[in-house]
């Protein structure tokens, strides 16, 4: 008995092996191509093994590819005969119709087999991924459809939302969206994710917010519509109509300015101060007894400021007027925590628009000794009053400052920004071994804007010292530009005027250009400082200074000259000839905006070193 017993056994593993050797063999000849060679060992394979899917699979694939209609036919119906409840099998009929141009026939076959199977939602899910299998997107789509129609439209909303975006039909699955949201509002945040798609083509963005709106106006009690709708304005960066949309919500819920004023701060962010200022008055207006009085009366104070200030031409009777503005805040709430942002833009104005260096000091230095702040907010007070001391000339003063940052924050873009300026510091006196040194280290900073301003001044000093021994015509040009950072113009223009006639042959004429033009900006003089910049960029278009004086210029044309077409243009040759400018995002937006016919609130200046 025994010796019968192990006979057996060892038949059963000798054929175990030889299966296991012709399916290795099979799977090869199939994976090299091979169809002919892999059909005779697929069909002994299944004949031997009926339940392995994967042999099914391969032997049934190999059969279309020798495009043997009749053999791959009868596979299928006798795996379906044999295991009937197995939709994979009965998908598989239909894909074999299709591979042989039968689609007609396929076509009523699926609609039968998707109507018969869409009760159960396990079902419906089993059918459409058997469907996905084969690549049948749209079956699996119209599976899910049906199965909607049976069971609600949350049975399966996920999954032919996904399938509507995975498709890009964006007008469908904007109806689906909209349907879903309505039948369940905690499908908000899940439907408003998978909507992202629409908004990057205008035609469905806008049509999302038509047929939103629609929905709210049909569903005037259900709240869920109109923030949708707020969503979509958001979403479209139209903040004037999201901040009416939340002003609305914000009267039905009573939420006391609280989601204005986070759409404020929002707009803020995307430089929309126009804006921004809206929502802030409509929280003032709403009374000194709601609690976000005064974060609204502060945030209105930085939107103010930031509007004033990043224009091309602040406007010297609306620095009064936020001056006034901000003494009225302080004088109600007085010199603390609270009040604290917004002395500091007072200081600022004092400092940079007012020419009344001796009241910004003043401010911050009370700032400084305020209870309560963060170290971060009073580090910047140091480096604002670093600079406030260097226009006065009290230049060891302004080192201290920055020092005390660059110590405390040393690692920090605060560090860095101290340290850079600093380095600025000793550019001016005159002390260019020292500056470089530091500037050598500034190049790898965190910040985009303290490396790209150490690198330009770096080779602003390598380019220009070492022609002669003295370094004499350097360090007049660094003075001019230090009495420029003071206001001295009178001064700078001397030393430009003549620094030509001193040192003919010197390498700084683009400089003395560009320092010109800045000087004629200062005087309000945008024509003549136009004119200097256009001729900078296009003398020395290869010199470090070129992208800078382009970009003024373009601002100057759209802002002053109100030649948008012009400064299209400008902005456009920062993109295509200066693409690793700090400028490039600003011009790179700038351009598009005027393309597209839209306007640009304010022009911007950031990363030009003053």
């Amino acid at each position: 008995m025994r010796t019968i017993t192990s006979i057996c056994l060892l038949f059963f593993c000798l054929v175990n092996y030889a299966q296991s050797t012709d399916e290795k063999l099979a799977a090869q000849f199939y994976e090299n191509g091979e169809y002919e060679k892999a059909e005779g060992l697929y069909k002994q394979l299944h004949k031997q093994n009926r339940n392995s899917i994967y042999i099914y699979e391969n032997y049934l694939n190999t059969l279309l590819a020798l495009k043997e209609q009749k053999d791959a036919e009868k596979l299928v119906e006798k795996q379906i005969k044999e295991n009937p409840s197995r939709l994979n099998n009965q998908v598989d009929l239909g894909y074999v119709y299709l591979q042989f141009d039968e689609k007609e026939k396929a076509d009523r076959y699926f609609d039968k087999l998707i109507k018969e199977n869409v009760s159960d939602r396990n079902t419906v899910l089993i059918l459409a991924q058997s469907f996905e299998r084969r690549t049948l997107s749209d079956r699996a789509i119209q599976t899910y459809e049906q199965g909607i129609k049976k069971q609600g439209v949350i049975a399966f909303h996920e999954q032919l939302l996904a399938s509507y975006r995975n498709k890009n039909n964006t007008k469908d699955l904007t109806e689906l969206a909209l349907e879903v949201i309505q039948a369940d509002g905690n499908t908000f945040e899940y439907v408003t994710r998978v909507l992202d798609i629409v908004y990057e083509d205008e035609t469905a963005s806008t049509y999302l917010q038509q047929r939103t709106l629609l929905y709210a106006q049909k569903h005037p009690s259900s709240q869920i519509f109109d923030e949708l709708l707020l969503e979509v304005f958001l979403q479209q960066k139209k903040y004037t109509a999201a901040l009416r949309q939340v002003k609305s919500l914000d009267k039905r819920n009573n939420n006391n300015g609280q989601r204005v004023l986070q759409l404020a701060s929002l707009c803020v962010q995307n430089e929309q101060y126009n804006t921004a200022i809206e929502g802030y008055e409509y929280i003032i207006g709403l009374g000194k007894s709601y609690p976000n009085f005064l974060p609204a009366q502060q945030g209105l104070i930085n939107s103010l400021y930031l509007k004033t200030t990043k224009s091309i031409q602040p406007n010297k009777e609306e620095v009064g007027l936020l001056i006034d503005k901000i003494n009225l805040l302080v004088g109600a709430n007085g010199t603390n925590y609270n009040t604290a942002a917004s002395l500091y833009r007072l200081a600022e104005l004092h400092v940079f628009y007012n020419d009344n260096l001796g009241a910004g000091v003043n401010i911050l230095e009370s700032i400084i000794e305020t209870p309560r702040l963060q170290s971060t907010f009073i580090a910047e007070c140091k480096l604002l009053l670093g600079d406030a001391d260097l226009m006065q000339g009290n230049v060891w003063d302004a080192m201290l400052m920055y020092g005390q940052v660059d110590k405390q924050f040393k690692e920090d873009a605060l560090g860095q920004e101290a340290k850079f300026k600093n380095a600025k510091l000793s550019y001016y006196e005159g002390d260019f071994d020292w500056a470089k040194s530091q500037l050598d280290i500034l190049k790898t900073a965190t910040t985009q804007l303290i490396s790209n301003n150490a690198i330009e001044l770096a080779l602003l000093i390598q380019d220009n010292t070492g022609l002669d021994t003295t370094e004499d015509a350097m360090k007049e040009y660094a003075a001019a530009e230090f009495y420029l950072f003071q206001n001295n113009i009178a001064k700078c223009s001397e030393i430009l005027n003549l620094l030509p006639f001193k040192y003919p042959e010197h390498t700084l004429n683009d400089e003395i250009f560009y320092l010109k033009a800045r000087v004629q900006e200062k005087q309000g003089n945008y024509e003549e400082a136009n004119k200097l910049y256009t001729a900078v960029y296009e003398k020395y278009g290869e010199d470090i200074l070129a992208d800078n004086a382009l970009y003024r210029s373009a601002i100057i044309t759209l802002q002053v000259l109100k030649e948008p077409v012009k400064a299209r243009e400008l902005f456009e040759k920062i993109v295509l000839e200066y693409n690793s400018s700090l400028f490039v995002v600003e011009a790179r937006k700038n351009y598009f905006a005027l393309k597209e016919g839209r306007s640009i609130e304010d022009g911007f200046f950031n990363g030009i070193t003053n």
